[in-house]
């Protein structure tokens, strides 16, 4: 494969993740309502993880650094709610915003 191939692949790639975007963030927004329904289930807030693991991971492979960045803050903010007992609607009240935030400064596909 030669440069010029290769860039244009990555392009390619960088504009189909750019339209996949709002549907991982509408999932991600759905499991973060699954969350507040039930702020005690690891296994709904381990679900949410990954969603924004993966979210980082492809962004910051494909050129988005911002959109990598925001959602590793979500990713960190999750983490430490894993360790939280005794969590309630609230607890997820930062990660709406930062996943709102993050909403809001992605790339329009």
């Amino acid at each position: 494969m030669q440069a010029g191939d290769f860039q244009e692949a990555m392009r390619r790639f960088q504009q189909e993740f750019a339209s996949q975007l709002p549907a991982r963030l509408l999932e991600a927004r759905q499991l973060l309502a699954a969350c507040r329904q039930a702020p005690a289930d690891d296994d709904r807030l381990r679900e949410l993880h990954r969603c924004v693991h993966k979210l980082a991971g492809t962004a910051g492979t494909f050129g988005m650094p911002e959109v990598s960045r925001d959602a590793r803050a979500i990713e960190d903010d999750l983490d430490q709610l894993l360790l939280r007992p005794g969590r309630n609607a609230a607890a997820f009240d930062a990660a709406g915003g930062m996943l709102d935030a993050l909403a809001r400064r992605a790339p329009a596909p």
